[in-house]
């Protein structure tokens, strides 16, 4: 299935007709985010992390979309269960004296859970980036083959399209790399403060190619991923519940890796000198991509302790745990005496970079043998899903079960849960080929004793590297009233 038939832009188009009347009407186009490597780095700031994503051609969310005059944002979904709702926006309050975004989502009351969320903080970021220069709201609905909260990045993707509806809605220029940083700090305003991982891929990806993120420069480049013959599965296990427990767990896990193990790091300055220089040296040179420092790096970070509560670490870095409180309230509220795990985390991370590095030589060399190079990188699938589970601990037994039938198969490279945890999606890779046997297979073993048809509800995906973010279609004429920008301001690069 391609890109262009995986909706019915009429049927789209007639419906949002339906619901905000006659005109003319613009549709935009996020795909599903597929990370193949480097999960949960995108917020580490003491290593050069990286990920591997890339979009799907397959599977996407699409927002048919048209400015108002009244200053309301009002949406609705296709999806029943997904209820319409609208806001105003002179109901955003924003400080006029300077604050910081992260001073306003985080001095906040988390929003009560609602997808009207993702929208809102599209729009109050916009708001409070662009000013008085956000005048008009804008009308919309939304499609989607992305399951929710699969670990697919629906979510992200709906941010993005609400970013990019906003700006050019007002006729704000944008860079997609610039929309990509926006988004990823919009979606703090619903309590959590991830990476830009999904936004970046969503914003940044190209048809047969991952994106290769490096966080320590911002850099993004395309590698060329081998899509003839292969195909990226998804199996949605269960929903990742989004509730406050998960979220402290998210929450936990961005705050040691921000916060926590950096300032331990620089404790090495001050008691061993020579062992922070070693440590500094090492990790140039793994920014370099030299991974002979793999044993050095992993002997200095086992030096950390296996775990350190918030009230502990407070005595000694008063000022970043000040930071701390300021960026995760809730998690210092509820957690401050609760052992929070450093080391394995921090060992997690270091092997994720390890992985990527690999992946991206393996990539580098597949034109000369694509079968061994896709084996290479189903292994190293493999080995991050066993960090998943043992060192970063967001895997679930519904997800260990479905990775075991996974890889059972003789047909499947590697398999590996994707995406935040706790739920959420498996990813394999398999040949072309194999689609409709493992696809069967899955159905029968994993989805039936539960009761459930996983391509009938949609938990099923099968995706090829494919374009970001874009505008894919309009309803009416350029010139009808529609509202957007000419090309200038594209969406599409």
């Amino acid at each position: 299935m391609s890109a262009d038939n995986q909706y019915n832009p009429e049927l789209l188009v007639r419906r949002f007709c339906r619901l905000y009347g006659e005109g003319g009407v613009s549709i935009l186009r996020a795909p599903a985010r597929i990370n193949i490597l480097g999960e949960h780095v995108d917020y580490v700031s003491y290593l050069p992390t990286a990920s591997l994503p890339f979009g799907s051609h397959e599977h996407a969310m699409t927002m048919a979309v048209r400015p108002n005059e009244n200053g309301k944002v009002r949406g609705a979904s296709l999806n029943e269960r997904f209820q319409p709702f609208e806001f105003s926006l002179r109901d955003i309050q924003l400080s006029d004296d300077g604050q910081s975004w992260e001073a306003f989502v985080f001095n906040r009351p988390v929003p009560a859970p609602h997808w009207s969320n993702y929208v809102a903080g599209a729009v109050s970021f916009a708001q409070w980036k662009f000013g008085a220069r956000i005048e008009r709201g804008f009308d919309f609905l939304i499609d989607s083959t992305i399951p929710a909260n699969s670990g697919a990045s629906s979510s992200s993707a709906l941010v993005v399209l609400a970013s990019a509806a906003i700006r050019r809605i007002n006729r704000i220029d944008f860079q997609l790399a610039e929309l990509a940083k926006d988004s990823s700090q919009a979606e703090w305003f619903l309590g959590t403060r991830g990476g830009s991982l999904d936004h970046t891929a969503i914003c940044l990806a190209q048809r047969h190619h991952a994106v290769h993120l490096a966080y320590a420069d911002f850099r993004a480049e395309p590698v060329r991923l081998p899509s003839e013959r292969f195909r990226w599965l998804t199996f949605f296990t269960h929903a990742a519940d989004k509730g406050r427990e998960v979220m402290l767990e998210y929450n936990e896990r961005a705050a040691v890796s921000r916060l926590m193990i950096p300032a331990l790091i620089r404790d090495l300055e001050r008691h061993d000198p020579q062992r922070f220089l070693d440590w500094r040296y090492a990790v140039t040179l793994l920014g370099h991509g030299t991974l002979k420092t793999a044993d050095s790096l992993s002997g200095l970070l086992s030096q950390l302790p296996e775990a350190m509560t918030l009230d502990d670490f407070r005595q000694l870095h008063p000022r970043t745990f000040q930071e701390c409180g300021a960026a995760f309230p809730a998690l210092v509220n509820e957690r401050l005496h609760q052992p929070l795990k450093i080391r394995s985390r921090a060992l997690y991370h270091l092997g994720e970079v390890w992985r990527v590095n690999d992946a991206i030589t393996v990539l580098r060399g597949a034109q000369k043998d694509q079968e061994d190079a896709m084996r290479k990188l189903g292994k190293l699938l493999n080995q991050t899903h066993a960090a998943l589970r043992d060192l970063y601990e967001v895997s679930t037994a519904q997800v260990e079960q479905l990775v075991e039938l996974l890889n059972s198969d003789s047909g499947v490279y590697g398999a590996r849960l994707m995406g935040g945890g706790f739920g959420g999606n498996v990813l394999a890779l398999t040949t072309a080929e194999n689609v409709s046997r493992l696809i069967d297979r899955v159905q029968q073993e994993f989805y039936l004793p539960q009761h459930r048809d996983g391509l009938r509800e949609g938990s099923i995906m099968v995706s090829t590297p494919g374009d970001g973010v874009s505008e894919i279609s309009a309803g009416a004429d350029k010139n009808s009233g529609s509202g957007f920008p000419e090309a200038a301001n594209s969406v599409k690069e």
